[in-house]
């Protein structure tokens, strides 16, 4: 294990992660984690003295690292083949979703001291425009971060006044998200929908637009840091990809991803609120269909692993992709309702299906179907009308019109 690296748990040793001979992962949880918590790393790798070998903790580690053309750039940066996991999370995964830290467990190896680099307007606007070149700032010194999923992404310290950059271990506390490239008003578009979600009474963090000379981006408080007397702690999550075990390139339900079923058996099994938190991913469920998300998968829904047990984490990345249909994305549903991936052609009788295969009354989902409908019909114009007026573009026009037409055709077909 001379190659080993170091797995912390919000900078407590869990555990060492290491190549066998055959570039396989392998993973095993350290002594003193085992004799002092209850918290396993991931609810797919439970606690067990003997050592997960032969990739059985791959898709955990996988599902760390960025992905698509930003892992791309990014491998390319550090001279590290794209295709080379370890590799990747040996040079950034200082500071990954969640509280894990990756770091050679080599006495050698000194981590760069934690700090805060304030950064003004047009630094900041710098580095967001540098950021297609260098996603993460992939190999700026002292800069080790490691986000997943395809969009380009910027962790940052933020006090409410100035937004910071964080240098060696020390936590970032928001996500900067700039536009997507090749579709226009991405950043209008989901802070319009991560509102509206938080207005019909989803769970979601705050969030908001920051706008400076040329720049727009999306700014969304991090659900997996909590703010301690004396700094920010990091909060253990994990996304459903990895406590199913289910690698990132297999994160769509058509391509043997988490179902909906799957999703919600996952909580019935492992959170300490089941009853609460099946009910809110049902709302999630039909918040994304209601928007037009088609790319809810399992890797945008996580858990909290608390001290006193999993619970669901926030939603996020709640955008309308179908708007976009006119550049070729695509409209199904990342994952089935009713055994229908076309949300066209949902009617009332795949609502009930998919309520059977989960497991609830079939009243239940409809009406929270229906509900949901209604206050999203009631509330869009006064969010349009009010806090997102200076925001108006045509995607937002768009945004307005498909979801119009959404919850008029959903209750046409179900009342």
């Amino acid at each position: 294990m001379s190659n080993a690296l170091q797995v912390r748990v919000d900078g407590v040793v869990v555990g060492s992660l290491w190549l066998d001979d055959r570039k396989r992962f392998c993973f095993q949880y350290d002594k003193r984690w085992l004799a002092t918590s209850h918290m396993p790393l991931s609810l797919s790798l439970p606690l067990r003295r003997e050592p997960y070998l032969d990739d059985e903790s791959h898709p955990f580690f996988a599902n760390l690292l960025p992905e698509e053309r930003m892992r791309a750039v990014i491998s390319r940066n550090l001279s590290v083949s794209p295709n080379n996991d370890y590799g990747l999370l040996e040079k950034i995964g200082g500071d990954c979703a969640g509280a894990v830290s990756l770091y050679p467990a080599t006495d050698e190896f000194q981590p760069e001291p934690a700090a805060y680099r304030q950064l003004s307007l047009d630094e900041l606007d710098a580095i967001i425009e540098e950021l297609p070149r260098r996603p993460l700032l992939a190999g700026e010194k002292g800069v080790r971060l490691s986000l997943a999923g395809a969009q380009k992404k910027l962790p940052v310290y933020y006090d409410e006044q100035h937004f910071h950059l964080g240098l060696g271990d020390a936590p970032s506390n928001y996500i900067i998200k700039p536009p997507i490239e090749g579709l226009d008003g991405t950043v209008e578009n989901e802070a319009f929908c991560m509102a509206l979600a938080r207005a019909v009474g989803l769970d979601v963090p705050e969030s908001f637009i920051h706008r400076h000379g040329e720049t727009c981006v999306f700014v969304v408080k991090r659900y997996d840091r909590l703010a301690v007397a004396g700094g920010t702690r990091r909060l253990h999550q994990e996304d459903f990809c990895q406590a199913l075990a289910i690698p990132p390139e297999f994160k769509y339900e058509t391509e043997g991803g988490p179902t909906l079923v799957s999703c919600i058996d996952l909580l019935r099994h492992a959170s300490i609120r089941s009853g609460k938190d099946v009910l809110s991913l049902l709302n999630w469920l039909i918040f994304n269909y209601l928007i037009g998300n088609s790319d809810a998968h399992g890797k945008n829904i996580s858990l909290l692993l608390l001290p006193k047990g999993p619970v669901l984490a926030p939603f996020y990345d709640l955008v309308s992709t179908r708007i976009f249909a006119h550049y070729g994305l695509a409209s199904g549903l990342a994952m089935k309702i009713g055994g229908i991936s076309d949300p066209d052609s949902l009617r009332k009788k795949h609502w009930e299906l998919f309520a059977e295969e989960a497991g609830i009354k079939p009243r239940l989902v409809l009406s929270r179907v229906v509900e949901l409908a209604k206050r999203i019909e009631e509330i869009r114009l006064q969010l349009f009308n009010g806090s997102f007026a200076p925001y108006r573009c045509d995607a937002l026009y768009r945004l307005m019109e498909f979801i119009g037409g959404q919850t008029e055709n959903t209750l046409r077909k179900l009342l």
